[in-house]
């Protein structure tokens, strides 16, 4: 019996795994599941566990709820984790001798991240968004659409947070034996990354605490809090972004990632490790790679933007983070007294995010194939062996007919460039099949080695589908990023074409079927290209940048 193609409905079948975190026994890994209820058109996620020692995988909670972000405490009877079983997110307990989860917390309406453990593990730090006071909810909890919205800020609204209101987000503690929770960061900015000091007395965090942040969102700085006090200071640093804090073991030092070259352009500056003391020195790792450290890798079930903060070994003398780059997302060790930065995964990988158990010298990713949906991953400190730790999909992968993903090497003049290929499940190369470019978003971001379910789809119809990364895009150096900043179609669209002559001159496309789709700067590409050449027969603009002057206003980030 010929096996089914990958459909749409298959969204239904996916198991979408992340954020994993190894026991401070390193016996077992928590994390995430996430599926769609086919019945009530939504996602749910819950935690699970898998043992190292055997292949048991248990499901720790249940229903209809989303339970995410599983943090063992330091030690290990315990998971934290934030559970939206209500209206509003609260963080709950789940002992892990026996004993049913229960909340810690009972916070008003809003929104509950970046639980972290102190060290001592009498208290977990967190960020917390109170719904704003013009948000109203109905009677049965829900929040009301309003009739009008009165906007005063330049920063209203952001994609996957919606609507912007009048409160912000803050670094808050919570008791661990009472559930009682206190802010210790006020004021009318927001917060990001909160991280405990080795010896529990500090919390770091990035911010940017003047009057106009809103129009300065490249020059977060770092701050520290003092737990029993509220006392602020700040850290001095270069001027820049930053993302993902983690304190070094002697608690003198935090790294962060980041640049120090606000508003060149977005997203074609990398971002570096970046190291910090109190008296002002400033260190940066993996200038010499010319590859941004910032998860920048797309994939429809595979998320991108999800940043993992440095890892520090216990010695302090190594710092592990993630970059894009070729298509790829590695695992990096920079040695800070040799100023180098190797892999410690093949440099074939994609790592999304990571944990590591240095007393055994290994780790986990949650890894994104092109063969399969994303799986976790185990890899060692001392070599780069790595292999799967799950197989939640399969059962999927054997039941279904498809070609994984091809990687393809073309030239553009003298500029080499890299794409992939899908080809319909009954692949023949004596037929011609009609063919889909589809582009990108970004455009500082890459295409790589993910399961693209979209891709297969369009596949399963019969298409031929190319995809590639073409000049703007991230992962190969900062030059070929910033080369269409102040011309966003050309040369992008001079690549674009390349990708489809290669695939025309390998002699199974037929050139009179072409379409062309794209989403965001995709849809721009898509909108540019159509109105540059009639090589295409169709073509979707998703999502799309058709007005620059309209997408100052309209927009996210268009300001």
């Amino acid at each position: 019996m010929a096996k089914p193609r990958i459909s749409i409905r298959d969204l239904y079948r996916f198991k979408l795994v992340s954020d994993p975190q190894i026991s401070p026994s390193g016996s077992e890994v928590a994390f995430v599941v996430e599926t769609m209820n086919r019945k009530d058109k939504t996602y749910y996620s819950h935690l699970y566990l898998k043992s190292i020692h055997d292949r048991t995988v248990r499901q720790l909670t249940f229903g209809k709820k989303n339970d995410l972000a599983p943090r063992w405490s330091p030690d290990g009877l315990k998971i934290a984790f934030i559970s939206k079983r209500e209206e509003t997110g609260q963080i709950w307990i789940l002992p892990m001798n026996g004993g049913e989860a229960y909340p810690l917390t009972t916070l008003p309406r809003g929104a509950v991240s970046s639980i972290t453990w102190s060290p001592d593990g009498k208290q977990i730090a967190f960020l917390f968004h109170p719904a704003g006071k013009e948000v109203s909810f109905d009677q049965n909890g829900k929040p009301e659409t309003p009739v009008y919205r009165h906007i005063k800020d330049i920063f209203f609204r952001l994609d996957g947070s919606g609507w912007r209101d009048s409160e912000n987000t803050h670094v808050w503690v919570a008791d661990t034996r009472s559930g009682k929770c206190r802010q210790l960061v006020t004021g009318p900015y927001d917060d990001a990354f909160p991280c405990w000091s080795p010896d529990g007395d500090e919390i770091a965090f990035i911010s940017f605490r003047e009057e106009d942040w809103q129009l300065r969102l490249e020059e977060q700085e770092i701050y520290t809090v003092r737990v029993n006090t509220g006392e602020l200071n700040t850290w001095k640093t270069p001027k820049g972004p930053k993302e993902g804090l983690s304190w070094s073991p002697d608690g003198k030092q935090i790294a962060y990632l980041g640049h120090q070259q606000p508003y060149h352009s977005w997203g074609s500056i990398g971002y570096l490790l970046n190291i910090a003391d109190r008296k002002g020195t400033h260190r940066t790792f993996g200038k010499q790679l010319d590859r941004t450290a910032y998860p920048l890798t797309l994939g429809d079930i595979t998320p991108a933007f999800t940043v993992n903060s440095p890892v520090w070994s216990p010695d302090g003398q190594a710092v592990y983070y993630i970059i894009s780059a070729n298509g790829r997302q590695p695992i990096m060790k920079a040695d800070l007294n040799r100023d180098s930065v190797e892999p410690v995964i093949p440099e074939s990988e994609v790592a999304v995010t990571f944990t590591i158990h240095f007393p055994s010298n290994t780790g986990f990713y949650h890894g994104a194939f092109l063969e399969r949906p994303d799986e976790l991953v185990r890899f060692s400190l001392n070599n780069t062996n790595v292999r799967l730790f799950t197989r939640l999909n399969q059962r999927f992968v054997a039941g279904r007919d498809f070609y994984p993903a091809e990687e393809i090497r073309f030239q553009n003049g003298d500029q080499e460039l890299q794409g992939w290929l899908v080809k319909p499940p009954d692949f023949d190369t004596s037929k011609k099949y009609p063919l889909i470019l589809n582009i990108h978003g970004g455009p500082r971001c890459q295409y790589g080695r993910t399961f693209y379910h979209e891709m297969q789809v369009l596949a399963a119809a019969g298409y031929v589908v190319v995809y590639t990364n073409p000049r703007g895009s991230q992962g190969y150096g900062e030059a070929f990023a910033d080369s269409i900043t102040g011309r966003w179609g050309e040369p992008a669209m001079s690549d674009l074409m390349a990708a489809v002559d290669y695939v025309l001159s390998l002699g199974f496309t037929d050139k009179t079927r072409m379409g062309v789709t794209g989403g965001s700067y995709g849809g721009y590409m898509t909108n540019w290209i159509i109105t540059h050449t009639d090589r295409f027969a169709a073509a979707v603009t998703q999502r799309s940048v058709s007005d620059l002057s309209s997408m100052f206003g309209n927009s996210d980030v268009g300001w």
